[in-house]
Parts: C-alpha cells; sequence; structure tokens
C-alpha cells in the first residue's frame, strides 16, 4: 500500500512540473498564481496525452518511451532553477502529497471500470503500448474507434518506473486534481455569488454521484473537463481578451471532445469567441497547439478507424483498404452507431434476445421503433430506459431539494445590488447545454452521458427562478449552511472509499491493492493470491505474421462480455467471428494494416 502512494506522490510532481512547462510555453508566468498546482497538474496531464498521441505515429509508446517522457519536468526545472526557491518546493511537494494520499484512497482495492475498460479501454492501451499506428484496428473491436485520450494519457505512464500499473494513474490525479479544485474556489472569498452556486452544485454532485474510481471510464474525465471549462468562464479573473487565456480556454474544449465526441458542441465556443471578438486579426490568438493536436487526433481516427469521427459515416471513405460502409464488416460507422442508440433506448432484440446482426438486418423494424420518440411507449423497450435519466440524480436530489427550501423560505431583506451579469459566455453554454440534452434524449438517453450539463442546467433552473434573491447566498447562515453541505459529503466521500479499503484489507489478488487489469469479472472477496495474475486468451496466427488474441468465435454485437480482454496480449478482440473477413500486411517500417476482404 506504501507503494501506491509513493506512486502517486511521483506522479503528481511530474504531471505538476508538465503542467507548468505547457503553461510556460503558453507563455503564461506562474509567479502570478493564475493557476492552482491541480490545474498545473490537470494540464500536465494534457501535455502527456499530446506527447503519447505524437509518438504514437512513429513508435509504439512501449516503457523505454514513456520513460523518455520524465525528462519534461526537468526541462522545466532547469528553465526555471532560479525560481525555485524553497518555499516553492516545499508547496509543490506539500500538495502532490496531500492528493497522493486521497488518490491512494480513492483507488485502493477498487475496480476499473465494468465492463467498458475490459473491452476495449484496457485492450487499446495495450495495443499502444505494443503497436505503432494500427491501420484498420477497429475491425477487431468497433468501440476502438470511440477510445477516449485519456487512454494515451494512460499508456504513458507504463514507464520503468511504475510500470504496468501506472495505466491506472492517470484517472485516478485527473478526478483528485479537478476535485481539489472545485473545493479549493468554493472556499475563496472573493468569489461572486452565482459562480459559489455553480461550484456548490458540480462538488456536491462529484462527492455524492462520482465517488468511485470504478465509476470512472471515459465518459467522467469528460464531465469534470466540462466543468473545468464553465468555472473557468464564471471565473471573473479569467478573461478571454487575454490571448493566453483563450488559448487555455480552447485547449480545454478541445480535451473534452477529445474524451468524448458527444461534447464536440463546446468546440464552437473558442470558434465564436474567435470570429465574434475578432481575435482572428490578432495573430497572437490563433491556438497554434490546440489546432496541431486536433489535427493529430483526426489523422489517427483516420488511421485506425478510416473515418475523422468514428462512427459518424459522413466522415468516413471507402477508398482506404482498411474501411468499408458494407453491413458485413463491423468497422461500418452505422453499425456501431445504430447499435449504440439501439442499446441505449433499450432495444428487447438487444437487451432480452441478444439479437443483432448488422445496421440492414430488419431494417423497417427498427426505423419504425427509432422514428420520433417511439422507443418510449414501445413494447421492444426495456424498463430501465424510461427511467435512465433519473439514474443520476439519485442522493444528488436531496441537495437540490434543501436549495429549494432556501430560495423558498429563506427571504432576509437584502440591501439593493446590481443585478449579476448573463452575459454572452453564459447564454452560449446554457444553450449548449440545452440543445446538447435534446440530442441527447433524442438519439441516445443514458443519463451519464449527459451528467454535466444536467448539473449545467439545474444551475441556470436556479438562477432564473431565484435570481432575485441570489445574494441570499452571501448570508453567514446560507454560507454555512452551505459549507457544512459541502464537508459532510466529503465525508460521505472519503467514508464510502475509506470503508472500501477496511473491508477488503485482507483480500489478496495479484498487484493488490491497486484496481485489477489482468483479470476483473470477479468480486473482490471472491479473490485470491492466483487472482488477477496476466491471462492467455485463444489466439490465431492471422496470414504468418501477427497473433490476434480473441475470447470466443460469437457474433461481437452480442457475445458474451463476461470475460474480456482486459490488459492481457494484444492485439485483443472480443470474437473472432469476423476474422475470415480480412487480412494482415505488414509494412517495411513495423506499421501493421488490416485489409478487408472487399471483393
Amino acid at each position: 500500500m506504501f507503494e501506491i502512494t509513493i506512486f502517486f506522490l511521483i506522479a503528481s510532481l511530474f504531471s505538476v512540473f508538465t503542467g507548468r512547462f505547457l503553461l510556460s510555453t503558453l507563455g503564461i508566468k506562474l509567479n502570478k498564481n493564475q493557476f492552482s498546482y491541480s490545474e498545473q497538474g490537470f494540464f500536465g496531464l494534457i501535455l502527456l496525452s499530446f506527447v503519447a498521441l505524437l509518438l504514437n505515429f512513429f513508435y509504439p509508446i512501449d516503457s523505454n518511451i514513456a520513460s523518455f517522457a520524465l525528462l519534461i519536468p526537468f526541462f522545466q526545472i532547469f528553465f526555471e532553477f532560479k525560481k525555485l526557491n524553497n518555499k516553492l518546493i516545499k508547496q509543490i511537494f506539500f500538495h502532490s502529497l496531500i492528493i497522493s494520499i486521497v488518490c491512494f484512497i480513492f483507488i485502493s482495492f477498487d475496480n476499473v471500470n465494468r465492463p467498458d475498460a475490459g473491452i476495449y479501454h484496457l485492450p487499446y492501451i495495450k495495443i499502444l503500448n505494443e503497436f505503432k499506428i494500427f491501420s484498420g484496428v477497429v475491425s477487431l473491436n468497433p468501440v476502438f474507434g470511440a477510445t477516449s485520450i485519456i487512454q494515451y494519457t494512460s499508456a504513458i505512464f507504463n514507464n520503468f518506473l511504475f510500470k504496468d500499473v501506472g495505466i491506472t494513474i492517470p484517472l485516478a490525479l485527473l478526478a483528485i486534481y479537478l476535485i481539489e479544485y472545485f473545493v479549493r474556489q468554493f472556499f475563496l472569498k472573493n468569489n461572486d455569488t452565482s459562480y459559489r452556486l455553480l461550484l456548490f452544485l458540480i462538488i456536491t454532485y462529484i462527492f455524492l454521484e462520482m465517488n468511485r474510481y470504478s465509476e470512472y471510464g471515459n465518459d467522467n474525465p469528460a464531465h469534470l473537463s466540462l466543468f473545468y471549462f464553465v468555472s473557468l468562464i464564471f471565473r471573473k479573473e479569467f478573461l478571454l481578451k487575454n490571448d493566453k487565456n483563450f488559448k487555455i480556454l480552447t485547449l480545454v474544449a478541445l480535451f473534452i471532445f477529445l474524451n468524448k465526441l458527444f461534447f464536440i458542441f463546446i468546440l464552437l465556443f473558442p470558434v465564436t469567441i474567435w470570429i465574434k471578438d475578432k481575435l482572428y486579426l490578432k495573430r497572437k490568438f490563433f491556438p497554434f497547439f490546440s489546432i496541431v493536436f486536433f489535427s493529430l487526433w483526426i489523422i489517427k481516427n483516420v488511421f485506425i478507424s478510416g473515418c475523422a469521427i468514428y462512427p459518424v459515416k459522413i466522415t468516413c471513405t471507402e477508398r482506404l483498404s482498411w474501411y468499408s460502409n458494407n453491413p458485413k464488416f463491423i468497422i461500418a460507422a452505422e453499425n456501431l452507431s445504430q447499435f449504440s442508440e439501439l442499446h441505449a433506448k433499450n432495444w428487447s432484440d438487444i437487451v432480452d434476445n441478444e439479437k443483432y446482426l448488422n445496421y440492414e438486418n430488419n431494417i423497417k423494424k427498427k426505423k419504425i421503433f427509432l422514428k420520433n420518440f417511439n422507443w418510449l411507449t414501445s413494447s421492444s423497450t426495456s424498463e430501465n430506459a424510461k427511467y435512465g435519466f433519473l439514474k443520476i440524480f439519485n442522493n444528488f436530489i436531496f441537495i437540490i431539494f434543501i436549495i429549494l427550501i432556501i430560495y423558498i423560505f429563506y427571504n432576509p431583506k437584502l440591501p439593493k445590488s446590481k443585478k449579476d451579469s448573463f452575459n454572452f459566455n453564459k447564454r452560449f453554454i446554457l444553450t449548449v447545454s440545452i440543445i446538447s440534452t435534446v440530442i441527447l434524449f433524442y438519439k441516445f438517453p443514458l443519463g451519464r452521458y449527459g451528467t454535466s450539463y444536467f448539473i449545467i442546467l439545474t444551475y441556470f433552473l436556479f438562477y432564473f427562478l431565484f435570481k432575485n434573491k441570489i445574494k441570499i447566498l452571501d448570508q453567514k447562515k446560507i454560507k454555512k449552511t452551505f459549507t457544512y453541505l459541502v464537508v459532510f459529503t466529503g465525508l460521505i466521500f472519503l467514508a464510502k472509499n475509506v470503508s472500501k479499503i477496511a473491508l477488503n484489507f485482507n483480500v489478496e489478488y495479484y498487484q493488490k491493492p491497486w484496481p485489477r487489469i489482468y483479470e476483473n469479472k470477479d468480486e473482490l472477496k471472491s479473490l485470491n493470491a492466483g487472482s488477477n495474475k496476466p491471462v492467455n486468451h485463444n489466439y490465431i496466427l492471422k496470414d504468418n505474421l501477427l497473433k490476434i488474441y480473441y475470447i470466443n468465435d460469437l457474433n461481437y454485437w452480442t457475445s458474451d462480455r463476461s470475460t474480456t480482454c482486459m490488459y492481457n496480449k494484444s492485439p485483443c478482440a472480443q470474437t473472432s467471428n469476423n476474422f475470415d473477413k480480412f487480412k494482415i500486411v505488414k509494412t517495411k517500417r513495423d506499421y501493421y494494416i488490416i485489409k478487408l476482404n472487399k471483393n
């Protein structure tokens, strides 16, 4: 257990100085304390994501290549050597120590996100660790095309120091960095009233509904990053007329999108500001780093899937040997797109009967089901889908109730004050949240996809209903009430994670107490010292060139998900059912290409 704390301490120092390197490169003066150490660590993770993405075009991100990334913080230490006084070093070290202790509590004896981590998060990280960019790899598993930038961050943490367990570190670091940031912001004295209300909603929701490491797949990092994005917009001192702030906000918006395709509308905010305020006339506002980052991501998508944005069919090209729209190929974008929508709406053929072949099969029945809101009343819809949105609030509904009580019944006489500014930035965020929520409900009605938008809309609901009473949050009694609730929910967060450690302290398994990355289908209490050892799945030597591992030979779309690839040997597919539909080619420079048998 001591190892986890030490590893996170080193990882946090590594991330913070890497973030300082990025901020310094963008021209931001660190001595002004504009960004906290947690924010610096968050930006460090973003830079490492970019580095991993870039490197994978030329190298597998193995432990040797990943270890070179450890040099980045040393460059920064060298550059600001004269400014690194004892006080600053102690502050950064103490901050990282606190982060590492909380990360230890957060991650110990927890699971990776199930089943998604086993199906495609971990297997894709393993591919990044062992292969250069792999053209057409989505033919092995269609959701490889929907991977997140956080998989690249995880891959580069498998270095000579952390080894394989390092891939579990970035997700926990990102979560704790941003939680620490929100809490710190909440307790600052100079925050305005509406900003404090937003922070209160974010913090209490995280503590009540996002308090387990096992819940952090690709969705929660995107939600937390969006919360951070909105908080920057609300911060009085964060002015977008400053070119450096504009570049930072653009980078954060891009990072959100690279975590989750659904957040593409957030990218429109910096674009709109850039055009509206005529920032394009000023060269210093051009977000060069973000443009390069985005371009690399699009190029990567084309290589692995044949689509600029997978699974959006109009962005795909059949001119590539590894892509086809033909429904018999599981790489066809429309297969994943339709399956995802039907699954989200609990189409009974998938949920109950485990039947799905491709997007053309049973097409008339599917179109009727998906048309307008027929799925809500259809007998083909599982009852779970109809309550998908409500699930995200669970315990949080209690906090909403308390706020309503305060606003409705507590009505002190307040001095007249200026109305809170409802500027363009807030209007834009509100508009995007409404549009995204409507699209989400219409296309993919799963609450976990829209968590951050729902919290933002909850904030604006209170803002508009009670904006004349918004200043009551400045009253001492109300401030204390909100503070007590933040502390109380924070204790729930800690208690839930500490109890997890206490209950499983005597459980034995390989790499205890790290989350299991090799074998994750059983509950912790049923494990023994032989559990979580690397698994040797079935494999075929495809075209006498490459061993491809697989779980079973069932139809991919309805194959069993109880056993998954995890972080075992790669490349690994859930099923060998489609292996006869492609061949493997290896170039002189050791790049692998999956070529479809289109004839």
